[in-house]
């Protein structure tokens, strides 16, 4: 009878795969290097502020999430960060709801460059600040591949209320930041139960062992800075001030040495202890120079979330057989034959952007998965359309042969307007030809009011057969005009009564033969 290894075997078996998928995999880390984030602001300190807290004990933490492939930073800033603060914000506990959870693999599966590449987490979360995030209920299983992008506008349409509003990030190297932070964690400094968590990341040689040391959290596991690990995301969930660990050896436990951060990983419950372990302060407070971390893996990331309705969305539909030829934009002109997008009023989306690889929208094998409804929160476009004569809506697709190249075209696109009591629509559809999506960048306009304006300043109708629009100029007199024909022969054209309010003319034709 097979016998079921103890945690320590099963631990250690865990540990070393994801070790050789991290080893692989460089950029699995929660701050993208180079990006410029504002420092988290100084929290008030709480009177009542405790010696020790762990937030992963939160109604508003989710579960220890066993991380598909190089998702680690989705994990973390997603899975466990994002659901988090979002949960907190709208004080409600998550009971491992789906539609209480935001699915990490929804924002990796666009970053994650159709092979299963790590990402980062701030990437992530720069999602989250345009689009959303998807929930789980929406996304569907966890667990279902590692290329499938969603379809269907009414997920993304409920992804676009759950938003990031800011990114911040904090410095651990000082005794400051690390006071900071575990401020932060108490309670943000708003007094709310149940304060802040961050994502971080580590990138040299690390490891983990057991801790039999005093606490009053009770984990029996520690990180080491002495193992052999690789790039890999994290959550800071909690701190215990009792923990000791006895950096420089010498069998005496100074004040330096006291005091641990909580971390979580992305790696099951069987990591660890039950998926956490410390990682003492010291760790941080050392410079690298001398065995402690680098300021890169001493950088925390924090964020602050936002419920709200979009007022302004797109859906389209697109059938195409290679997406990560494809860059979307949106832009807004004033006219309804306008391409001149007005100033500031262009919008760049995290997706796509040349991404998910050779695949079919969907990301599927299947000739359905060449079709895709998506969903765009163009909310940030509203002002500006207000102050328009003739709003027209652009959807900017450029095509730029990625690998194998695609073929397909843009089949509709609506714009949904939700700031009055009913939504209000603009639907434009296309067939292959007007949609076509070929090499270079395509305009597809989308307006809100007619097409053709006439000399009374009004909007009109545009004839679905005329090849440009047309306006007339006639007195109330008939006008004729004679024409000769290809065979030879000749006619009469005749036109009379105009109509400037409904942009129709009578035409009586003549054929005379010889």
């Amino acid at each position: 009878m097979f016998e079921k290894p103890d945690n320590r075997i099963r631990r250690t078996l865990l540990f070393g795969l994801c070790l050789a998928t991290a080893l692989n995999l460089s950029s699995q880390m929660a701050i993208r290097p180079g990006l410029q984030l504002a420092p988290l602001k100084k929290v008030a300190r709480s009177a009542d502020r405790p010696t020790s807290l762990d937030n992963s004990l939160s109604p508003y933490f989710p579960f220890i999430i066993d991380q598909y492939g190089g998702s680690c930073a989705q994990a973390s800033g997603i899975h466990y960060l994002f659901t988090y603060e979002m949960n907190r914000m709208l004080e409600r506990p998550v009971n491992n709801i789906p539609d209480r959870i935001f699915s990490y693999r929804w924002t990796w599966h666009f970053l994650n460059g159709g092979v299963g590449d790590g990402s980062f987490a701030s990437d992530g979360i720069e999602i989250t600040q345009t689009a959303g995030c998807m929930l789980v209920s929406d996304f569907g299983s966890q667990e279902e591949g590692i290329y499938r992008w969603t379809t269907g506008y009414r997920k993304y349409y409920n992804a676009m209320h759950y938003k990031t509003r800011e990114m911040s990030e904090i410095s651990l190297k000082t005794r400051e930041g690390i006071e900071t932070l575990m401020d932060y964690m108490t309670d943000k400094g708003d007094g709310h139960p149940g304060g802040g968590i961050a994502s971080f990341s580590l990138s040299d040689s690390w490891g983990y062992k057991t801790y039999d040391g005093p606490s009053e959290t009770g984990y029996d596991e520690i990180m080491t800075l002495d193992g052999s690990g690789g790039a890999h995301a994290l959550t800071l969930v909690g701190y215990d001030l009792s923990v000791e660990y006895d950096f420089d050896k010498d069998g005496v436990i100074s004040d330096f040495e006291k005091g641990a951060f909580i971390l979580v990983n992305s790696w099951g419950t069987w990591w660890g202890s039950q998926g956490r372990a410390y990682i003492p302060f010291s760790f941080f407070l050392t410079p690298s120079g001398e065995g402690g971390l680098s300021e890169y893996n001493s950088k925390a990331l924090c964020i602050n979330t936002v419920h709200e309705k979009p007022m302004l969305t797109m859906s389209v539909k697109i059938k195409y057989s290679s997406r990560n030829d494809l860059v979307i934009r949106f832009g807004l002109a004033d006219g309804a034959q306008g391409s001149a997008i007005a100033k500031g009023c262009s919008l760049r989306y995290p997706f796509p952007l040349n991404q998910g690889g050779d695949f079919y929208m969907q990301g599927t094998s299947f000739a359905s998965g060449q079709d895709i409804e998506m969903g765009f929160n163009l909310s940030s476009l509203a002002a500006s359309m207000d102050t328009m004569t003739a709003p027209c809506f652009l959807l900017i697709i450029s095509k730029t042969v990625l690998g194998k190249s695609g073929t397909g075209y843009v089949y509709e696109a609506c714009i949904h307007d939700y700031r009055g009591e009913e939504e209000v629509t603009y639907k434009r559809t296309f067939d292959e030809t007007m949609g076509a999506i070929t090499a270079g960048t395509h305009y597809f306009r989308i307006p809100t009011k007619p097409w053709v304006k006439n000399r009374r300043g009004e909007w009109l109708e545009q004839s679905t057969t005329s090849a440009s629009p047309v306006e007339f100029s006639l007195t109330d007199k008939k006008t004729v005009y004679s024409v000769r024909t290809a065979d030879g022969n000749y006619g009469n054209i005749q036109l009379s009564n105009y109509d400037y309010s409904t942009g129709k003319l009578n035409l009586k034709v003549t054929y005379y033969e010889k």
